[in-house]
């Protein structure tokens, strides 16, 4: 089971619309709008910038908020990657090698004592756990966030293309089924976690009773 993942391109107009196109036509990544320094919820998977649109201070202060969004660097001459930037493609370049530089980092995340990568939800044994579609895209999408806080509006968003004025209790209805499977005690959760108006998937070392 696959889930796109969330792509900001940060470029001059003509290299922009070149590159949405490109991306777009793979089907395999949600192209949004945004900045690198916006909060925890918002932060993509990846992130392409020119060299006339990466800001060293905004990249800065994302990673000090801990930010782990893949950042590669379009330059028009040989550089290293500058502090908070993954990787430097030079122009010209070919779009496989620029795909390649941003896949180069699977998202993965623990949810207590399983393992999720690539959509599969493992047991300490090996086994995988049965989710629905919709239970999958909801660990997908908290395990993007590294442990940062998604809202419900953004979750509803992402998961089921949901407006923000959308009224429904479906997510709630996902998480409790999520719980009963995943949680020791559902009703006291250790794993995937109510904070504020959203929810985050806890690290495995924190106090259980927080």
């Amino acid at each position: 089971m696959f889930f796109p993942r969330a792509l900001i391109i940060a470029a001059e107009p003509q290299l922009r619309a070149t590159l949405v196109e490109q991306f777009a036509a793979l089907g395999r990544y949600a192209l949004r709008d945004g900045q690198l320094g916006a909060p925890g919820e918002d932060w993509p998977d990846a992130a392409i910038v020119d060299e006339a649109h990466c800001d060293p201070k905004a990249l800065a202060d994302a990673r000090a908020q801990g930010c782990t969004t893949r950042v590669v660097l379009i330059t028009n001459g040989p550089k290293s990657p500058p502090q908070g930037v993954d990787a430097v493609v030079t122009r010209p370049f070919r779009f496989a090698e620029l795909v390649a530089l941003i896949d180069s980092a699977p998202s993965r995340a623990a949810v207590g004592p399983y393992h999720f990568e690539a959509g599969e939800l493992r047991a300490p044994s090996g086994a995988r756990l049965k989710l629905t579609e919709k239970e999958t895209a909801i660990l997908a999408r908290l395990a993007r966030a590294h442990g940062a806080t998604v809202s419900r509006a953004a979750l509803l968003r992402d998961v089921w293309g949901y407006g923000p004025n959308m009224s429904t209790r479906t997510l709630e209805t996902h998480i409790h089924r999520l719980r009963r499977k995943l949680e020791p005690s559902p009703e006291r959760p250790r794993w995937i976690k109510t904070q504020g108006d959203g929810y985050r998937l806890a690290a495995s070392e924190e106090d259980p009773a927080s």
